[in-house]
């Protein structure tokens, strides 16, 4: 509006310190999402080490137990070579 081009004029670098201000805040909100992210990735990297330890223990109870069959692999009838990640590799990127 004119008013707004009237009290501007002689305060030009005004809304600059506001956009200023504007940055900053958008810099803390990204940054405070950066965190929480970072956060739940690494929750989620413990979470997947966990299930991959339940998972390669189970696999050699199993073959265990089915050591006389000749283990999970001779029941399934399929050739199979399991593979854990256990690289951490998401946690590490995060860091």
């Amino acid at each position: 509006t004119v008013f707004h081009s009237i009290v501007r004029a002689p305060l030009p670098s005004y809304g600059v310190i506001e956009l200023e201000k504007v940055i900053i805040n958008i810099s803390g909100v990204v940054e405070h999402i950066e965190r929480h992210a970072a956060d739940a990735i690494s929750a989620s990297q413990e979470e997947v080490d966990s299930v991959s330890r339940a998972v390669m223990q189970h696999r050699i109870v199993l073959n265990f137990i089915l050591a006389a069959q000749g283990g999970v692999c001779a029941i399934v009838n399929t050739t199979c070579c399991p593979y854990v990640d256990q690289s951490g590799r998401v946690k590490k990127d995060v860091d």
